[in-house]
């Protein structure tokens, strides 16, 4: 089975792409699979690309905009015939390599949360006539790849000629050293710095009720945004910003902080959420990060969107006692278990076959 994975970036500002649609191509990989990745580099890609292992990577620069679009791309794709063509992401040129796939290729869509009605309803003035020209012809030829039930439904709404065409696969995590740090402290938020995300309104909050557990707020975004974040946190008392973290500072950081907190109002599946539960962080998360999952293992904690019941949920996190911290930590990390990639690498296989074995559309 030939496998081409396209994602419109390949470096880190694709977000929790550059961590998901990475870790899903090594483990197919690791598992035989012939892998190939493509898609767009920025400036510094060469600082970003280890990411992708010993993956063969087909790449075309970005250039100002970003779209993605490469007629040298669309070229290559048409000469390589992949099996399966594994588009990540939509809106950009993305859709345009998978609405003209070549004959005989099966195309699979993750739209990784580019569905969320929060995301659709953004520009729709851009998004419409893109929508009749790229995503709606390629989706009337493809599978559909849903990270949440969430997202399968928000798929079917947007389009219900993919009703028989979408399942349902979380993302995966990389498991996390099994050694216990000697101290946890604090509550962490790190991901992306944008306004989907609430960093500001989580700072505001943070400063208003917090009595004594600190904040550290680490992460990268659109220059005006990061640079409004970086501002507010040097006037308030208890919380610190310490940019974007990768690597080992980023496992330490993960390690390290008793709590993880994802104020989103609209995710995908966040990976950081993930690595952060895989890390023993106790979870505080909005219904928008699409994992009920860990509400009902009663492993992440839950606070609304609007921050109406923050003051609440953080006298909670400030009145946990040291039992029942280590008790949430070991569960979350027991929870995580669920999401190793070589088992969601495994059984996107079994879901490619499964396709490979329907007639091309």
């Amino acid at each position: 089975m030939r496998v081409l994975h396209y994602s419109t970036r390949l470096g880190r500002s694709a977000g929790g792409l550059y961590y998901s649609v990475s870790g899903l191509a090594r483990a197919m990989a690791a598992l035989g699979t012939d892998v190939t990745v493509a898609g767009g580099r920025e400036n510094g890609f060469a600082d970003d690309k280890h990411v992708w292992g010993t993956l063969p990577l087909l790449t075309h620069p970005l250039g100002r905009s970003r779209y993605g679009f490469s007629s040298a791309m669309q070229a290559e794709i048409a000469r390589l015939r992949p099996d399966v063509l594994h588009i990540h992401g939509i809106w950009s040129a993305s859709s345009i390599h998978g609405r003209f796939a070549p004959r005989g290729t099966q195309v699979v869509v993750s739209p990784r949360g580019m569905l969320d009605p929060w995301i659709v309803s953004r520009k729709p003035w851009l998004k419409g006539p893109h929508a009749a020209l790229f995503e709606r012809p390629m989706l009337a030829r493809a599978h559909l790849h849903a990270l949440s039930e969430h997202e399968a439904t928000a798929a079917l709404s947007y389009m219900p000629a993919l009703a028989g065409r979408i399942f349902t696969l979380p993302n995966g995590v990389d498991p996390a050293s099994a050694a216990q740090p000697e101290k946890r402290s604090g509550a962490l938020y790190l991901g992306r710095l944008h306004e989907k995300k609430q960093v500001l309104q989580l700072i505001e909050a943070w400063e208003r009720h917090a009595k004594h557990t600190a904040l550290t707020v680490a992460g990268w975004g659109g220059q005006a945004y990061e640079a409004q974040v970086a501002d507010r946190c040097k006037s308030a008392k208890r919380i610190r910003f310490v940019g974007a973290l990768a690597g080992e500072s980023k496992a330490q950081a993960l390690s390290t902080a008793r709590f993880f907190i994802l104020p989103s109002l609209s995710e995908g599946l966040p990976m950081a959420a993930l690595e952060a539960v895989s890390h023993g962080c106790i979870p505080v998360l909005t219904e928008a990060c699409h994992l009920p999952e860990l509400f009902a293992q009663d492993v992440a904690l839950q606070m609304a969107p609007d921050f109406s019941d923050f003051h609440d949920v953080l006298n909670r996190l400030e009145a946990m006692s040291e039992e029942e911290k280590t008790m949430r930590s070991a569960r979350a990390r027991q929870a995580a278990r669920s999401y190793l990639w070589p088992g969601i690498a495994r059984a996107m296989l079994d879901n490619y076959a499964r396709i490979l074995s329907e007639p091309p559309r």
